[in-house]
């Protein structure tokens, strides 16, 4: 066996030992503990009492398995199926991104507007992060959520019935899209990364994480954008808002798809690294 007894203490050692060269040990503390919840429910402070506990060859293996992906540098929320998005636990696997902390950025600042949203949709939902969070936030708001991607919106509706949120889920592709109703809300975090982009990911991005949802022509990187702002002028109420999670590099190339008599209070909005992340605008 790859480890010298089966106490949890001598599994832990060599997941830490494993992983030494590929993260640090507050990375691999925080990921034992997670795979320590996942396989046995217990809690942290349960953990640490039971290091003396024998396991089983079936939870050696367990280790082992995530080790060997991690290695692989596959997302360690591919590896636990899960993760933690404004306050939901979501199902999280290759079909759509995975949720990250600065589409939670996104989330709050439409949540501080002080606005009572009553019909949202967005677009480019992929495991529908977004749909689901403001559902949670604005419970009396119809909520809706479009992905050209069948797979995405799959999991989108598996993430709805394990949140128990009411949320439509619908395969749309949303360049060529027309809606039919009007809204007080349209979000989404769209594709924009440019291709000629792909050089400088990381592998667990680039390798794992679906493309469909990552990038756009280097040509034209504010595709999604021109299309979402034209949807949004036949769609959205008047005073309604638009909000839109961008690339850094065109923040001031997407405001100005704005410029004209459509939209007021057009801003940019940092995240809490100091990215231009966010465009806020709301309707005339």
């Amino acid at each position: 066996m790859f480890v010298a007894d089966n106490r949890l203490a001598t599994a832990k050692k060599y997941f830490f030992e494993a992983l030494a060269a590929f993260f640090s040990p507050s990375e691999c503390k925080q990921m034992w503990l997670v795979l320590l919840e996942k396989r046995f429910g217990w809690s942290q402070a349960e953990q640490m009492l039971q290091m003396e506990t024998r396991v089983s060859e079936s939870d050696l293996l367990y280790f082992r398995s995530a080790v060997k992906r991690l290695k692989a540098q596959e997302p360690f929320q591919y590896i636990v199926a899960d993760t933690l998005f404004a306050g939901l636990v979501l199902k999280t696997d290759k079909r759509a991104l995975i949720p990250r902390p600065e589409t939670e950025e996104l989330v709050a600042l439409v949540a501080n507007l002080g606005v009572e949203f009553k019909a949202i949709i967005d677009l480019c939902t992929g495991s529908g992060c977004i749909a689901l969070a403001l559902k949670k936030k604005f419970p009396n708001a119809v909520v809706h959520g479009l992905d050209l991607s069948a797979d995405a919106i799959a999991l989108a509706k598996e993430n709805a019935l394990q949140t128990k949120l009411d949320v439509e889920f619908d395969v749309a592709d949303v360049l060529n899209w027309n809606s039919q109703q009007l809204f007080d809300l349209i979000v989404s975090n769209p594709p924009y990364i440019p291709s000629q982009e792909k050089e400088l990911m990381q592998a667990n991005v680039l390798d794992f994480e679906p493309h469909i949802a990552l990038f756009v022509p280097d040509n034209d990187p504010v595709l999604f954008y021109r299309r979402m702002i034209q949807i949004a002028q036949e769609s959205l109420l008047p005073e309604a808002y638009l909000a839109l999670e961008i690339h850094e590099n065109f923040a001031l190339e997407t405001k100005a798809l704005f410029d004209g008599s459509h939209f007021k209070n057009v801003q940019i909005h940092r995240d809490l690294q100091g990215k231009q992340r966010m465009i806020l605008a709301q309707k005339v």
